[in-house]
């Protein structure tokens, strides 16, 4: 694969995400050791289209599922048209295996019908469109128990900075394990902290990390991802102890405040797993429920394990 090709693809497509990028590529393949990049380009009526694809092995390499985004974040082809999808899923149709093809709530849904074999699952992200200043955003689209919030976080001390360091995003992640302790179910995939070191590495001016202080001690962090317009809230953890600082509330607001001020008009947080206290907090923010969808079909050996699991 050509990736001068590829990148000329993703230029100026207004559905492209980071997602969709070499360097996000880089980032999770290196994170990732059973992880292969697949992606590619495709030549669909003349035009080149990219297609980020990802093989995840398990079980010495027996069970194999090609995901168009990893881990769980938006794909599909680019530019996306009904005939790049066809494309996409004529391609899949002869790989073994089973197949993850995300969807992206940035392209329009014309055109993205399951391959034949594949079932449709909604998913739903919350979008901000951003106002133009970060006044307007305060005064508009906050509510005064939000702005009170925020001035009575601040007056406590709580401080929410800029980092690149090694060490924060160590005890940021911490947080992240900390939090995965107290689940009562272990979650499929843990992310390891070198996920995060590669995306401040290598992501550069795309890739954020922004921490939150009280008394000199970080009570937690966000990474977000800034492209083609939009700025993606990728991953937050804090600390269960100090939740009556509320640090996600100024974190959030010092994210948007910044992205207006360097003129992205988007601002994407992300599934929320359903879980609607969360999806009530983006919302309180100014983010609108927005659908996309994400194809699946299971692999024999992933349908045989199955029923194997369910006899046990």
């Amino acid at each position: 694969m050509s990736e001068t090709a590829y990148d000329e693809a993703l230029r100026g497509a207004p559905e492209a995400t980071f997602f969709h990028t070499r360097i996000w590529g880089r980032i999770v393949t290196g994170a990732f050791p059973q992880l292969e990049d697949a992606s590619r380009t495709l030549e669909v009526d003349g035009r080149i289209c990219a297609v980020p694809l990802y093989i995840w092995r398990r079980l010495g390499g027996l069970l194999r599922t090609t995901h168009s985004s990893f881990p769980y974040l938006y794909g599909g082809p680019v530019p996306a048209s009904p005939k790049s999808w066809a494309a996409v899923g004529a391609f899949l149709a002869d790989q073994s295996g089973s197949h993850v093809i995300s969807g992206n709530p940035f392209a329009s849904p014309e055109g993205q019908e399951e391959p034949a074999g594949f079932r449709i699952c909604a998913e739903t992200t919350h979008i901000c469109r951003l106002p133009g200043s970060p006044e307007a955003f305060w005064s508009d689209v906050l509510t005064s128990r939000k702005r009170n919030d925020i001035r009575r976080l601040s007056r406590k001390g709580v401080k929410v900075e800029l980092s690149r360091s090694r060490a924060d995003i160590h005890t940021v992640h911490a947080l992240y394990l900390k939090r995965m302790e107290s689940w009562t179910q272990r979650p499929g995939l843990i992310y390891p902290a070198r996920l995060y070191e590669l995306l401040l590495e290598l992501g550069g001016e795309h890739a954020r990390l922004y921490v939150a202080r009280f008394e000199n001690r970080i009570i937690g962090g966000t990474f977000v991802c800034r492209y083609n317009g939009i700025s993606h809230y990728l991953a937050g953890y804090f600390d269960h102890d100090a939740s009556r600082l509320r640090p996600n509330v100024l974190v959030q607001e010092r994210i948007i405040r910044d992205a207006i001020t360097d003129g992205f008009p988007t601002y994407d947080m992300l599934p929320s797993a359903g879980l609607a206290s969360v999806e009530a907090f983006k919302e309180s923010f100014g983010g609108v429920r927005t659908p996309f969808a994400r194809w699946e079909r299971t692999g024999h050996l992933h349908r045989l394990l199955g029923r194997m699991r369910g006899r046990r």
